[in-house]
């Protein structure tokens, strides 16, 4: 009877040891599944007046160089245009939230072009097609939520 009781004291024990490794287990696997996650970013912009050029993106996380300071963007690319839209990709891009800004450049100098007021004399855009008053559209106004594998915005260019 003794020798009975212990082996069904270790298979408890056992048991236990095992519900034990795998609640430990499934909570490894589930930090994994926390991951952040990744995908694409694609940005049409549209309302293009002349195909001169390039359109500049640039793809900022904050509201720090938004949209003026184009050498502290997260990401820049630029695109020659070749009719009335042009579109690029941010590639591999965590999910969180982001600002667009867009400008034609149609000089291909890579740098905006303005009045000596500041305004542009290029087309310009962000995300969410936010204007802005007495000045550039604020960052709160243009953020998007990024949050899937595959996510398209468009933005029209704005001529001054």
């Amino acid at each position: 009877m003794k020798v009975e009781m212990n082996r069904n004291s270790v298979k408890a024990k056992f048991l236990k040891l095992l519900v034990l490794g795998l609640i430990v287990i499934s909570g490894i696997s589930g930090v994994s599944q926390t991951t952040v996650k990744k995908g694409n970013l694609k940005v049409l912009v549209n309302n293009i007046k002349s195909k001169s050029g390039q359109i500049g993106f640039f793809l900022y996380n904050s509201a720090d160089a938004f949209p003026s300071k184009t050498e502290k963007a997260l990401i820049s690319g630029f695109v020659k245009i070749t009719g009335n839209s042009v579109e690029y990709t941010f590639s591999n891009l965590a999910s969180g939230t982001y600002a667009v800004y867009v400008f034609q450049d149609e000089d291909n100098d890579k740098k905006l072009k303005t009045n000596f007021l500041g305004m542009p004399k290029e087309g310009v855009g962000v995300s969410n097609n936010a204007k802005g008053h007495f000045g550039p559209p604020k960052y709160d106004d243009a953020k998007i939520d990024f949050n899937k594998p595959e996510q398209t915005i468009v933005i029209s260019l704005t001529y001054l």
